[in-house]
């Protein structure tokens, strides 16, 4: 709830929250923590394009999942041009991630190193037609660097912040991820929900 009164506070006050340079700033003048900026950052980004997102059918949304969140010590993932292939061994919750998207017609994963790897995919795919929405999973300060270095891209994008954050076995809510992944899904596939049965 902190975000959420610190970011009606900052509108209350006119500030400009269209960069995280902006929101760090803003920060200051309030006497808050300018750590907060990536999150308000991200949260801002994740309201202003859910609806854009929720448009995009989930074949043509890709899912970038971070490698940290492998188990390092049992993943038999395989690595290839486009990131780490998940065999769904059971010993993280990537396996869970994929099939649950692919439940829900989701077709492409890439499990990450960086951002950079990432960007490569994005300028490869969304040119040509076969990436129209992106959902990443990441910390806080990647998160919101990748949402001011891909916004000339024109996609919405949707984030998911790491509970634990690292290098290696990091840590990821996947009842949240599985919610994202679930945007628009109902509105796309079946009837129209009554507002009081929406999620």
């Amino acid at each position: 709830m902190k975000i959420e009164n610190t970011i009606a506070k900052l509108l209350s006050l006119g500030t400009d929250l269209s960069t995280r340079n902006a929101i760090r700033a803003a920060l200051s003048l309030i006497s808050e923590n300018e750590e907060l900026a990536d999150q308000i950052y991200v949260e801002l980004k994740n309201k202003a394009f859910r609806e854009d997102f929720a448009k995009v059918p989930p074949e043509k949304r890709a899912v970038f999942i971070p490698q940290c969140l492998r188990n390092v010590r049992n993943c038999k993932a395989e690595f290839t041009e486009y990131g780490w292939k998940c065999k769904k061994c059971g010993s993280c919750p990537i396996g869970e991630i994929i099939e649950y998207g692919e439940s829900l017609g989701y077709t492409q994963f890439y499990i990450v190193p960086g951002g950079s790897l990432v960007k490569k995919i994005l300028k490869n795919k969304v040119p040509k037609g076969e990436i129209k929405a992106a959902l990443g999973i990441a910390c806080w300060p990647e998160l919101a660097e990748a949402g001011e270095k891909l916004s000339h891209l024109k996609i919405p994008i949707q984030a998911v912040p790491l509970l634990r954050a690292g290098c290696i076995n990091t840590l990821v809510d996947v009842e949240v991820v599985k919610e994202f992944l679930r945007i628009g899904i109902d509105d796309i596939k079946g009837p129209k929900r009554s507002s009081s049965q929406s999620l």
